[in-house]
């Protein structure tokens, strides 16, 4: 089981990442057994993730009846949370850094705090119409780019890679998670 405070300093961790700040990474624990608790982090956004889905502006649920959803977004939510960490585990012998695998996925997997944090305060600005809707593009974009470049710096500090290496791994794993939705869309769909 997993302590408050180890929450806490996860969390602190994945934050000072965000602000660029490389040493983040020694809040964290990347133990063998950090490793299996950093997928708390699942539990601890999956509110989130199912208020995102709710109030999905697209009509992504239309004559989708409610075990359909559940079991459907329930799949990818799971095979969300497994799929990258295992390819990253195929992946890390080959570019010689197996030994940095379980602080990057651990870094990787709070890393989703932060994301879905900020996905919700987007929704929220939207819902409150306090921010017109071309300012809310904007700032839904500019948060894009910034979770892709702390998705970046994760990479690198995680893995202890230069070059276009975090940039591939950032491109993998946007591939992915399109490739989950999509399959899920069509499963939804079906």
């Amino acid at each position: 089981m997993i302590s408050k405070r180890e929450v806490q300093l996860s969390l602190y961790g994945v934050w000072r990442l965000l602000l660029r700040d490389p040493k983040g990474v020694e809040w964290l624990d990347d133990s063998h057994e950090g490793f299996w608790k950093s997928f708390f982090c699942a539990v601890l956004v999956l509110p989130g993730y199912v208020l995102l889905l709710a109030f999905s502006p697209t009509p992504y649920y239309e004559d989708a009846g409610i075990m359909r959803i559940f079991m459907v977004e329930g799949s990818a939510y799971v095979i969300g949370w497994a799929a990258w960490p295992l390819l990253v585990s195929y992946a890390a012998p080959v570019i010689d850094r197996e030994e940095k695998f379980i602080r990057y996925i651990v870094a990787y997997n709070w890393s989703a705090a932060i994301q879905i944090g900020i996905y919700v305060a987007i929704m929220l600005l939207r819902f409150s119409g306090v921010v017109p809707e071309g300012m809310l593009g904007l700032i839904s974009f500019a948060s894009l780019i910034i979770l892709l470049w702390y998705q970046w710096f994760i990479a690198k500090i995680g893995l202890d890679i230069t070059g276009s290496l975090p940039i591939a791994f950032v491109g993998a794993e946007f591939l992915l998670g399109q490739i989950i939705r999509a399959v899920s869309f069509n499963l939804m769909h079906g």
